[in-house]
């Protein structure tokens, strides 16, 4: 009588354990994800934070130090009939404004380089429900920042042959921010009015700005 021999099958059993270990990988590596993109979005939140608190201790630094700069940056000139012809504004003043805003931002940001970003257990998990729950995980995290600044002016009107005229210096302050979940960059946009004359008369149409670049 013959005996029958069944084959062994020596590949089931690695197929079953990668399937396996797929299964689990598959939920952990969504869970690392999720947790990279909330570090970084409570990173960027910190970062943001941080910059907006040194541009406006900067701009109130430098309007109290320069606040006579300020009342002088602008003069008015009137034509006939108290027309006004011109708005002269001291360029050498507002650049002046701008260099100093720039400078204390970045002296500020460049002492606070190395901060930290907390994030709920609760959050790194990833359901809606458990959002901002449980204790507080700190990443450490650093932060550099570039600063470009513009000025411009606008003209509003408040009243019956009244308007107001204001000299605003714009600020772009870009921050970039590296953490153990990766890089970003964030960005700041920010406008100061530094200087405010009351027109009083008629104002024209075109209204004419010199621009005096002397001391």
């Amino acid at each position: 009588m013959r005996r029958r021999w069944r084959r062994k099958r020596t590949g089931y059993g690695w197929r079953r354990a990668c399937a396996v270990l797929l299964a689990l990988l598959i939920p952990v590596a969504a869970l690392l994800l999720h947790c990279r993109s909330a570090v970084l979005t409570f990173a960027e939140s910190q970062a943001l934070w941080i910059a907006e608190r040194q541009v406006n201790e900067a701009f109130s630094r430098v309007l109290t130090e320069r606040a006579e700069l300020c009342r002088s940056m602008v003069q008015v000139t009137y034509g006939e009939n108290q027309t006004i012809a011109a708005v002269i504004t001291d360029t050498a003043a507002v650049n002046t404004i701008r260099t100093d805003v720039g400078n204390y931002i970045m002296e500020a940001m460049e002492g606070i380089s190395t901060v930290d970003a907390g994030v709920p257990l609760g959050t790194l998990c990833g359901p809606q429900a458990l959002s901002g729950w449980g204790p507080v995980f700190r990443f450490p995290m650093s932060v550099t920042a570039t600063v470009l600044s513009s000025s411009s002016s606008a003209l509003e009107a408040t009243g019956i042959n009244q308007s107001v005229y204001r000299v605003l210096v714009n600020l772009q302050v870009s921050v970039c921010v590296v953490t153990s979940a990766g890089r970003s960059s964030v960005s700041l946009d920010s406008s100061f009015p530094v200087a405010e004359s009351v027109l009083l008369g008629d104002v024209p149409d075109t209204l004419t700005q010199v621009y005096d670049d002397d001391d």
